[in-house]
């Protein structure tokens, strides 16, 4: 009978494998959150916010972007220099930061509007090697398909943080919830270094400098653009950040950090599972010469059938929701997220298929787009920052709402345009 129930597909196990771990992986920090908010204040989680999107700024291209194309060659070889090359340039650009924070710490906070995160930023360098090495594993498991290995790397970090944000937070550690967040973060960087080592370790004595600039040139669309794009992606969210701390204050700030909290669960537990798989699947089919439009319409319409009734339940019982779940404080943060649900729809149907255009080099045409969008999010917040927070998180999500929109247009348009030209 259970042998009847499991998928068929590969693709199929491969999506429920990352979904069960991430399911698990989002499970637990949520499961936790009712004891964080009522041992964490929102200005704790403000400071953790900020302490992220500082970290955010960089880790976004803490590699370059090229472990993004450790995916594509078709020999493990080639793979195999591109991951050098990804770790190096991790090295690289952490020995800079730290030296950076050493000589200019006051001046970076200052600049960044980041005063209350204090002497946590020489936490920093630490935070993006982690980001580094998790990135470029993340997608050599991608590549050999470890997907259970990705999956156990989620839950464990999920588990180390939703065990120790609380246990640091009873003891009254300073920083309990960035300290929590680091600890997590290491024990799932080895666990996916772990698992390539006992498969793939062979692999070391290919690497050469030649054939690392061979790959660093093939594939310099990704640090010329992709990262551009990628910047651009994290300007908004840690840039948002920043402006709501700076106009509104940083308990505020930890308000709209629960809310996003708890509204990108879907988006993480289908979203980033189906989003893994989806970009092998689709990068096959591509050099396979199959056509994408037909497969990426019925993945479009799946997820449309499955975020309907979950946003829309969402948005009519958050408040509530929040306030029996989190304590009366955080009905704020329920109200917040009634708001923003409209975006984070179109976000959740756009989120899987958004390396489509790397598949089909159209990187610099959705960088030019994505840019477009994040700036218009911001200015949105600038130009409404007068107003009450609520009325500036519903302009915020209704412009992002037909932002999306064109988005989705936009891939329908150069998927046709691929397969009429095939």
């Amino acid at each position: 009978m259970l042998n009847k129930l499991k998928p068929k597909s590969e693709f199929s196990r491969n999506v429920l494998t990352l979904m069960t771990g991430t399911t698990i992986a989002q499970t637990i920090p949520m499961a936790v959150s009712p004891i964080l908010t009522r041992i964490y204040t929102p200005e704790d989680f403000g400071i953790l916010s900020l302490y992220l999107a500082l970290v955010g700024f960089i880790s976004i291209v803490i590699t370059a972007r090229y472990e993004m194309a450790i995916v594509l060659p078709r020999s493990d070889e080639d793979a195999m220099n591109i991951l050098a090359l990804s770790l190096l340039i991790t090295g690289i650009l952490v020995v800079v930061v730290t030296l950076s924070i050493l000589l200019f710490k006051d001046f970076i906070l200052n600049i960044l509007n980041a005063q209350t995160v204090g002497n946590f930023i020489f936490l920093i360098p630490f935070s993006l090697l982690l980001a580094g090495i998790i990135q470029t594993f993340n997608y050599w498991s991608n590549r050999k398909g470890y997907f259970e290995n990705l999956s156990s790397s989620q839950i464990v970090q999920s588990l180390s943080i939703g065990t120790a944000q609380p246990l640091f937070g009873y003891f009254s550690i300073n920083g309990g919830l960035i300290l929590g967040n680091i600890l997590g973060r290491t024990l799932s960087a080895f666990v996916l270094v772990n698992k390539f080592l006992e498969n793939d370790k062979e692999q070391l004595q290919n690497i050469s400098k030649d054939n690392m600039m061979v790959q660093m040139k093939k594939y310099k669309v990704f640090p010329l653009v992709n990262s551009l794009h990628a910047f651009s992606d994290i300007l908004r969210s840690s840039g948002s950040v920043m402006l709501i701390s700076s106009f509104f204050g940083v308990s505020v700030l930890g308000f709209y950090a629960l809310s996003l909290r708890v509204l990108q669960i879907p988006i993480g537990i289908i979203g980033s599972a189906l989003g893994q798989v989806l970009y092998q699947k689709f990068t096959t089919l591509h050099n396979e010469d199959k056509n994408l439009y037909p497969y990426v319409k019925s993945v479009v319409i799946k997820l449309f059938l499955i975020a309907v009734p979950i946003f829309g339940i969402l948005f009519f019982i958050t408040p509530e929701l929040f306030a029996f779940v989190f304590g009366e404080k955080w009905r704020v943060a329920g109200e917040y997220s009634q708001l923003l649900i409209p975006y984070l729809f179109m976000n959740f149907l756009i989120s899987p298929i958004s390396n489509i255009p790397i598949i089909l080099g159209k990187q610099k045409e959705i960088f030019y787009i994505s840019l477009f969008g994040n700036l218009m999010f911001l200015l949105v917040i600038v130009v409404t920052s007068n107003l009450e927070i609520e009325e500036v998180l519903l302009s915020v999500s209704s412009t992002q709402f037909i932002f999306y929109c064109y988005v989705g247009y936009w891939y329908n348009k150069i998927l046709q345009e691929e397969n009429n030209n095939e």
